[in-house]
């Protein structure tokens, strides 16, 4: 949940105290982080840093990987880099969903724009030994890669072993055709999985059949994640408490 802010103590206490295993970090100043600090809050609630969320940097400071303006193209690259150099220090991938930008009107250079941002952040992921994970999403938040398989084929076009994708299961009910074909036909690049249900609601909240994608993660021997990300109703404990506990009702944890 990443729109959680206030005290990272207390809302890390509610997580470990449900039973979480880790918790997905929402950066906007990447390089200006205290990571001995955080890394201490996470290991003494036997907590890990699951992945690092990067829409706060677009949401907050306007500042987008693809944009007509060249300035904040290279500011986005700098914060995609210093997100990379946070999740290596934990040992993560970074998550680029929205962060990305959009292509507008811009046609070939935009997407020229798009394509080396994501090419010059995966070489630096390479060189950390983590990835940036592309989130295909709906296409009332972005205008450039919808679906799951769109998403394995920038994967396939980039080609880089520090590129790979995440899916969404709230973007993936409204784009994708079937839940279980996507992640089966993603499989090669697929090492994250956000979780929310059809309302964005916590799993179990609306009518998304979460036996179908748990099957079809276990099919392809998935290992990664699964994140909550929902908005926090009727709120952020409960909404915690009860996304968890219908995952675990069908995996058998």
């Amino acid at each position: 949940m990443p729109a959680q802010q206030g005290d990272l103590g207390a809302n890390l206490d509610v997580l470990a105290d449900l039973g979480y295993d880790g918790v997905e970090l929402s950066v906007r100043l990447p390089a200006e982080l205290d990571l001995p600090a955080i890394e201490k809050e996470f290991s003494k609630r036997n907590l890990e840093v699951a992945s690092i969320h990067t829409a706060a940097i677009g949401f907050q400071d306007k500042v987008w990987l693809c944009h007509p303006e060249e300035a904040i193209r290279t500011e986005g690259l700098t914060r995609l880099k210093a997100a990379l150099d946070v999740a290596a220090h934990f040992g993560v991938d970074v998550l680029v969903g929205s962060f990305r930008g959009k292509l507008g009107d811009g046609g070939d250079t935009a997407r020229g724009w798009m394509y080396d941002a994501f090419r010059r952040g995966a070489d630096h992921a390479a060189d950390k030994g983590n990835r940036v994970l592309f989130e295909p999403q709906a296409s009332f938040s972005v205008d450039f890669g919808f679906t799951a398989q769109e998403g394995a084929a920038f994967a396939a076009e980039l080609d880089s072993p520090g590129f790979g994708v995440m899916l969404d299961t709230y973007h993936m009910n409204i784009e994708d055709a079937s839940f279980a074909r996507s992640i089966f036909e993603c499989r090669d690049y697929l090492h994250y999985l956000q979780i929310s249900d059809s309302n964005r609601m916590y799993p179990g909240g609306g009518h998304i059949d979460y036996g179908e994608i748990i099957n079809a993660l276990q099919s392809i021997g998935f290992d990664g994640y699964l994140s909550l990300q929902i908005v926090r109703e009727p709120s952020y404990e409960k909404a915690a408490e009860l996304g968890l506990m219908h995952l675990r009702s069908l995996i058998g944890a």
